[in-house]
């Protein structure tokens, strides 16, 4: 029986650099982005998935802020994913975000977060969706105001 394929990935950049010339920089915000990928993965794959039936398939955006007490607030979708599963499962996963660890406090007061969260059933499917997010972000990511959104992005993860 096929597992389903769980991910998320974010803003996809493109540079005229190549990349073995750029610096590699760590910072907060990457820090961050690493234990918020890691915590929405855990989430993702504790989800109520059949574990005997491929589930939806599709890219739902979560979009949210860090509340006072270091969980989500405001979670909605900023995109549907056109299978009302996928979207909910994404939904379920953002919103228990910080249960054992606050989010961390990053950007401005205000911050908006956004989860890409990719659910693809066989891999030909993942890399099929995954190409059409980076069309999606590269979109998004035209518009100014986008780019103060904090995306995440993550590998893809064979669920068990």
């Amino acid at each position: 029986m096929k597992s389903p394929l769980i991910a998320f990935a974010g803003a996809l950049l493109v540079t005229g650099v190549p990349a073995t010339s750029q610096d590699i920089v760590v910072s907060a915000e990457s820090a961050a982005e690493t234990t918020i990928s890691r915590d929405l993965d855990r989430n993702l794959l504790r989800a109520d998935w059949p574990r005997r039936e491929l589930v939806g398939e599709g890219i739902a955006m979560v979009r949210f802020q860090r509340g006072a007490d270091g969980r989500p607030a405001d979670v909605k979708l900023y995109r549907k994913s056109g299978q009302r599963s996928v979207d909910r499962r994404a939904l379920v996963a953002v919103a228990r975000l910080g249960r054992s660890n606050p989010l961390p406090a990053i950007g401005a007061p205000d911050q908006i977060f956004q989860a890409n969260i990719v659910l693809a059933n066989s891999h030909q499917a993942f890399a099929d969706l995954s190409s059409q997010l980076a069309k999606l972000e590269q979109a998004r990511l035209a518009d100014p105001r986008e780019r103060t959104v904090f995306a995440f992005n993550s590998a893809p993860r064979t669920a068990s």
